[in-house]
């Protein structure tokens, strides 16, 4: 009966059985297919072009036979493969895992991938930002490298059969670590010879907040120890070239001073970069060092000063280049709920004079015609400049009773009022007074 319905001839059957029989072919190739990676941090021990995905495939299998979890996929943005051992969300603990990785002779060349894009998480513009500056040096050479190791790799596949009689057997895991450490190490005609010397390499320096990993924005000064000269000051997350200092011992002094957490500083050696340094500072990726300075914030009895925090002259409104540092401070109050502060205020001079305020103006950073203006002493001057950061941070949801005034007036100047530095008797001082 159903045959008379729909009749089924030998053709029909035949194409029905063939796509039956491709079915679990095709899944299988899907499954094979490497998925695009998503935004993260990936500890990679080989790259390779988008026309070499079976040599990358063939390192996967080499790294499985020894019993280590390890995968590949496809970065479309830089158009490369990646074979890599562990993934993460965290910078800090694809570092950590990158060291553990490089313990192991076969991956002693490992690097952290950071990849910005790609399909599912979605990075922070500062992290994509990150992302740009850390991949480029390894994308400047990878094509070149990953060419080299082909010829190598497809030399060593031919004398291996050669010498087996089975063209088809695989390189084994010890001439597969040699392939990848002759990509590292890139050859005469590829890279200059190292000197072992910071001269080899570009610095990176990453700033981060003990408390949560986030990126902390600052500068990184590099000091000439022997001389007690400043050389450079660096942004952090930026790389940069570093001259030799031609001091007789390549000591070199880093201070990371940024408002809001403790100053943290750094020995580091010209001519010896990785002795005694190692557990801090790694080569992330080829060509460059990296140092984390893991920024702590202030304890109770800290009191600070805010640098960056200008008046204009004779008045309780801040200037606009004020801002960055006073919106440190309230991420610093929002950051920990229990820290309570006191807020310094000081002048140049015990002298009485003009005094602006606010008034009915809301600009705190710039003055305006609705600012009143009368006549102080110099102790009412620096009350209503310590007021005005209060605040601020009023408006911007942090609780007033987390907040107290001290106002100095001119009685605790650094500096004569007529001297070259008499500018910076004017400044702001915060203290913990609890955490």
């Amino acid at each position: 009966m159903f045959f008379d319905i729909c009749p089924i001839t030998k053709k029909t059957l035949a194409l029905c059985i063939s796509i039956l029989v491709a079915m679990p072919l095709l899944t299988f190739a899907q499954k094979q297919r490497p998925s695009e990676m998503v935004a993260g941090y990936y500890v990679v021990v080989g790259a390779y072009s988008a026309n070499k995905e079976h040599y990358a495939r063939r390192y996967v299998d080499e790294i499985s036979k020894a019993g280590k979890e390890v995968d590949y996929g496809f970065n479309s943005k830089k158009n490369l493969f990646f074979v890599y051992l562990d993934y993460s969300q965290n910078y800090k603990a694809a570092i950590s895992e990158m060291r553990r990785t490089r313990e192991n002779e076969q991956f002693g060349d490992a690097w952290v991938f950071v990849c910005s894009g790609g399909s599912g998480l979605v990075m922070t513009e500062e992290e994509k930002q990150r992302a740009e500056k850390t991949t480029e040096a390894l994308n400047k050479e990878v094509g070149k490298l990953d060419d080299l190791y082909a010829e190598k790799f497809d030399k060593e596949e031919k004398n291996k059969g050669e010498n087996a009689g089975d063209k088809g057997e695989p390189a084994t895991e010890d001439e597969v670590g040699e392939g990848q450490e002759e990509i590292a190490e890139g050859g005469n005609n590829i890279t200059k010879a190292k000197t072992g010397t910071l001269s080899d390499y570009q610095l990176l320096f990453i700033l981060e907040n003990a408390r949560n990993s986030k990126e902390v924005k600052g500068d990184v000064q590099i000091i000439d120890a022997e001389r007690a000269k400043l050389l450079t000051v660096v942004p952090g997350d930026e790389q940069v070239e570093l001259s030799d200092p031609n001091n007789g011992t390549g000591e070199l002094t880093l201070i990371c001073d940024v408002f809001g957490f403790r100053k943290s500083q750094k020995s580091l050696n010209y001519y010896h970069p990785f002795k005694d340094t190692i557990s801090t500072e790694i080569n992330v990726l080829p060509d460059v060092y990296v140092v984390n300075f893991d920024l702590v914030r202030y304890h109770v009895g800290d009191i600070v000063v805010m640098y960056n925090v200008y008046y204009y002259n004779d008045a309780a409104v801040m200037r606009p280049d004020s801002k960055y540092e006073v919106n440190s401070l309230l991420e610093m109050m929002k950051e920990n709920p229990n820290y309570k502060i006191r807020i310094h205020g000081h002048t140049n001079g015990k002298s009485p004079g003009k005094i602006i305020t606010m008034g009915d103006s809301d600009k705190y950073f710039a003055l305006a015609d609705s600012n009143k203006q009368g006549f102080g002493s110099a102790k009412q001057l620096s009350k209503e400049r310590a007021e005005i950061i209060k605040s601020y941070l009023v408006d911007e949801g942090i609780a007033a009773d987390r907040m107290e005034i001290k106002a100095w007036g001119g009685r605790r100047m650094l500096y004569d009022k007529f001297s070259p530095q008499a500018k910076h008797n004017v400044r702001v001082e915060i203290e913990i007074l609890e955490e």
